[in-house]
């Protein structure tokens, strides 16, 4: 009885370091994307961004429970950003009366789906981290991109940049920033048990290419002609 109570004191301050040391975390901030030296406000472009945190300790990563969907519409994939875990499924329907042909070169994340017409389109699994770059041989103007994580812990900007990152695990981590038309920024950081604010994180969008593309698919489609 002595010795229960003696050591009482000690598994309850083991369980208190426990508790606290799986704590969750935040991160919240808001990425601003520059071009020709002012500030987007167009809300599509920060829908073509990601920000994901990557713990330095490996934490267990699970695939989608159902195909993700990357859509061939109007001569173009939509959405043109698609981001999943490694092992996730994508679906790429084709909705145009036209042939489409879908593939990548992207080292590790190589894949192609050959031709084929109106359908409700065919399916590869993305096992590999990394940016997979996905193109129609049939069509040069197409492309579109997927972002394959080895980290639960992504989110797409709101409409104006702003984005937070919850329940993540105490320790010392990455957190990486990326837009389609920029080079992604990495920030070193320590998630503690408070929520970290980072304030306003800038990226400069450089690839102009892409602006080209997202002007086109702004304008109305034409009758009859793909």
């Amino acid at each position: 009885m002595l010795l229960a109570l003696l050591l009482a004191p000690m598994f309850a301050a083991s369980s208190a370091l426990a508790d606290l040391a799986f704590e969750a975390g935040s991160i919240s901030g808001r990425l601003v994307l520059v071009e020709d030296g002012s500030a987007s406000d167009d809300p599509d472009e920060f829908a073509q961004a990601v920000v994901y945190f990557e713990p330095r300790a490996k934490v267990a990563v699970a695939a989608a429970d159902q195909p993700l969907v990357m859509t061939t519409r109007r001569r173009q994939f939509e959405p043109r950003v698609l981001v999943l875990t490694a092992g996730s499924e994508v679906v790429f329907p084709n909705e145009d009366p036209i042939l489409h042909n879908v593939f990548s070169s992207s080292a590790s994340n190589r894949f192609d789906l050959g031709l084929y017409g109106r359908s409700e389109g065919k399916i590869h699994r993305f096992d590999q981290a990394g940016l997979v770059r996905v193109f129609c041989n049939v069509h040069p103007a197409m492309s579109a991109h997927i972002v394959v994580l080895d980290t639960p812990y992504f989110v797409v900007p709101e409409s104006d940049g702003r984005f937070a990152l919850n329940d993540l695990p105490q320790g010392p981590g990455r957190l990486t920033l990326w837009h389609e038309r920029a080079e992604a920024r990495h920030l070193e950081l320590e998630v503690t048990a408070s929520r970290q604010d980072l304030g306003t994180t800038e990226l400069a969008l450089t690839i102009r290419q892409l602006g080209q593309q997202r002007e086109r698919l702004r304008r109305p489609p034409r009758r009859g002609r793909y």
